[in-house]
């Protein structure tokens, strides 16, 4: 690990879709992921199409393949569609079996403090839902973070959008932001599920703003003539680097599309 005078590198994918990828789409973001070296690769949900065990080992060993640490949080995708007993009563059993647990993904590092909440709701297709006392357990373990920490929440649903339309959100949403900004003192609330790459300043009821920031798809074959995202985040204790990196469907590389830099006050965060 880094001290906090040197930022820690982190790249954070969403929706990749293993079974639904643009042809070649895995090898072009591998590839760009090693050119960053990051410390940690966040992966927020969505690592298949449909929860079949080819879907889930082809994930897999992407993840094994990416330089440095990974963390990984289930999507609605990740739990079985057509196979409802399974859906019902062990959504996440593949998924446990070749990634891993999900309701265990913490780090407690000596510059960041990361919970990985599970969104996913067996009884919904789209949408999402966070349990109030996950979200408070997330809270109170955050707020344990010791002087240094950036403290850092992801889920595959967003915790707050911009965007209207019929892919759900995340029941539970409210009270999540809630506690995990003014009990918790969360500083970047991180998401995916839309599709879309956007940056927000969440305010808590203390009038304490955190950063959020929800990251498109790098690989879906969905809408590839608006191209393909992924983050890469910069953090030290006080400020927030964010570097957008696209890909139109016709390029070889990605390469940076936008910057966003945050910097710590009395207030919690503010844009640059």
């Amino acid at each position: 690990m880094t001290d906090t005078a040197t930022p820690l590198r982190i790249v954070h994918l969403s929706d990749l879709h293993f079974g639904a990828q643009h042809p070649g789409a895995a090898d072009v973001l591998l590839a760009a992921v090693h050119a960053l070296a990051p410390t940690l690769t966040l992966i927020t949900g969505d690592l298949t199409q449909r929860a079949r065990n080819s879907q889930f080992v082809a994930a897999r060993a992407f993840f094994d393949a990416l330089p440095g640490d990974w963390l990984a949080v289930p999507g609605n995708h990740d739990m079985p569609l057509f196979r409802p007993w399974h859906r019902l009563f062990t959504p996440r059993g593949r998924y446990h079996r070749h990634i891993g647990d999900p309701t265990a993904s913490r780090l407690d590092w000596p510059d960041l403090r990361l919970t990985l909440l599970d969104s996913t709701d067996r009884l919904a297709w789209r949408a999402g839902r966070l349990r109030p006392e996950d979200a408070d357990r997330a809270a109170h373990w955050l707020a344990q973070a010791a002087p240094g920490q950036l403290r850092m929440a992801a889920a595959h649903h967003p915790f707050a959008s911009r965007q209207r339309g019929n892919k759900g959100g995340m029941s539970g949403a409210r009270h999540a932001r809630r506690v995990l900004i003014d009990d918790g003192g969360v500083d970047v609330l991180l998401w995916g599920h839309l599709h879309r790459t956007e940056t927000l300043l969440l305010e808590g009821e203390g009038k304490r703003h955190a950063i959020g920031i929800g990251v498109g798809s790098p690989t879906s074959s969905r809408h590839p003539a608006d191209g393909f995202f992924f983050h890469q985040v910069d953090i030290t204790h006080d400020t927030v680097q964010l570097t957008v990196l696209r890909r139109l469907g016709h390029e070889p590389h990605f390469h940076p599309f936008a910057h966003h830099r945050y910097v710590r006050d009395s207030a919690g965060w503010r844009a640059m």
